[in-house]
């Protein structure tokens, strides 16, 4: 089942606006591949219309990482969905970054909400 970040505040000004998120996957296993499916959604401030930002399906050999980067551009809200199939040692992470780089929020595999499936994209 896949996860989600669920709907993360990102103030719109501020020394605290996020700019980019940043999604960083990891296959820790000795040797099994990987497929990993993202979704990474923003909102603005009405929280009227979901507008994708990403979506990526891709193999993540073992022992290998990926991160993905994605503009948060009149973000006021943002989600990022997850979900990996094959290799069970398989670790995703979500960072929001502010502009000069600095990491406002952290979101840790472990603290993310199973769903029953991903957003359809249209």
């Amino acid at each position: 089942m896949p996860n989600s970040t669920g709907l993360v505040y990102n103030p719109v000004t501020g020394a605290t606006q996020s700019t980019q998120v940043i999604v960083t996957c990891i296959n820790d296993s000795l040797n099994a591949p990987v497929n990993i499916e993202l979704e990474v959604f923003r909102w603005d401030t009405t929280q009227t219309t979901r507008f994708t930002v990403g979506h990526e399906l891709f193999q993540l050999s073992p022992q290998a990482t990926r991160t993905f980067i994605y503009p948060l551009i009149n973000a006021a809200f943002f989600e990022v969905q997850s979900d990996y199939f094959s290799a069970t040692s398989t670790i995703i992470h979500v960072y929001s970054v502010n502009s000069t780089g600095q990491i406002i929020q952290r979101i840790l595999q472990s603290e993310m909400t199973l769903i029953d499936r991903f957003t359809n994209i249209p």
